[in-house]
């Protein structure tokens, strides 16, 4: 039996969070596993440098706080990710300063992780890949913690605990295995291999300040005022997208990992408060949600002909732009140069991975849908 707990927190005030993070791990089953001196691995959504109250990372009083937890049973924790771009250590000093996980890790007592080294591992039940390179801080560590982000994601339309756990590939090798599984099914499987292979020990879902529309860097911030947690990923993932209102089949993740039997619905007992009073409209979804939905009479080689060129594609506003470079260095697909200090993409090469979106500190990048994709696509 599934158990994910939902507590209210209307704001991010330390003591607040302390109270409901201390209180969801005492009950949850990774209390019972721990063990003087066991080395905890607390992965957060770092995804840029953002300032924690942008709502596009986790925010540090969370983290804080799960390091407090397992440091006062006697571990040993440390915080980190492999953000966008290069996995270099003055890369992730950055990271941390910017998204003020270098104050988490000072009040608590962990340690940010600046090991940049990686190894490939062999994961035979894997749908997808079969091999795929991982960080060695995780290997090395005994426990995982995939301390997420509840946000909207262009790819995956929604993005918490599973997804999270991309960020345990290192650096620029995102792009690679990007352009490997250039489609939305083939990502999520990957997503779920990597998931399923790292198997975190708990998922703590940061839905205080969310983000909906065109996430998971440059949409919208939206208070919730909700800390999500459990053991299985996949059942903290499933309650937090039915709490955005976001129904299961429009995210590949949950999609699939449903139909690969990783969870259970009618299993999961929801503990904590009473949320249902608290009126959360639906979150509004990313412009790049498609996905599935040209019309099944129509032959299958149509299809996925309509499917290419329908997707939404991004589109670059060079007034934005800051000249960075980060749109460049991310692409899986190596369609975008920089032509007098600004961006120039070759559409006809692009995959829709929304990767330049993401990881744009500027807002510089939109993502557009093509009129006629609405003559195909149930789009509402």
């Amino acid at each position: 039996m599934g158990k994910v707990s939902v507590y209210k927190c209307s704001d991010y005030e330390y003591e607040k969070i302390k109270h409901i993070v201390f209180k969801s791990l005492e009950y949850s089953e990774i209390s019972r596993k721990i063990f003087k001196n066991a080395k905890i691995f607390i992965k957060a959504n770092l995804l840029m440098k953002k300032d924690p109250e942008d709502a596009v990372t986790t925010h540090p009083n969370l983290v804080r706080a799960l390091s407090e937890f397992f440091i006062e049973k006697g571990c040993i924790v440390t915080i980190g990710d492999s953000p966008a771009g290069p996995f270099t250590e003055n890369a992730l000093k950055g990271i941390y300063s910017s998204c003020k996980m270098d104050e988490a890790a000072n009040l608590s007592g962990a340690v940010l992780n600046y090991n940049i080294t990686h190894s490939e591992v062999k994961a035979e039940e894997s749908l997808r890949l079969k091999s795929f390179r991982v960080i060695n801080a995780i290997l090395e560590s005994d426990f995982v913690i995939s301390a997420a982000k509840l946000k909207t994601h262009g790819m995956m339309t929604y993005t918490g605990g599973v997804k999270n756990l991309f960020g345990v590939i290192p650096g620029l090798i995102k792009a690679e295995y990007h352009f490997k599984l250039t489609s939305e099914e083939n990502f999520a499987h990957h997503l779920i291999d990597i998931c399923e292979f790292i198997k975190p020990d708990y998922t703590i879902i940061d839905a205080i300040d969310c983000m909906e529309g065109n996430g998971p860097s440059n949409g919208k911030k939206r208070r919730v005022g909700l800390i999500i947690g459990g053991d299985n990923p996949h059942e903290a993932d499933y309650i937090a997208s039915h709490i955005a209102s976001i129904p299961f089949y429009k995210i590949p993740t949950l999609s699939l990992a449903k139909s690969r039997n990783l969870y259970d619905v009618s299993s999961i007992v929801i503990e904590g408060d009473d949320y249902g009073d608290m009126d959360i409209k639906p979150f509004t979804l990313p412009e790049s949600t498609n996905i599935t939905f040209i019309s099944d009479k129509i032959p299958g080689f149509l299809r996925e002909y309509l499917i290419d060129r329908l997707k939404a594609k991004p589109k670059f506003i060079h007034q934005k732009c800051i000249s960075c470079g980060h749109c460049v260095r991310n692409c899986p697909a190596k369609v975008i140069k920089m032509e007098n200090k600004l961006p120039i993409v070759d559409l006809k090469g692009c995959i829709s991975c929304f990767c330049c979106h993401e990881v744009c500190p500027a807002d510089a990048i939109e993502i557009k849908r093509p009129i006629l994709s609405k003559l195909f696509l149930k789009i509402k």
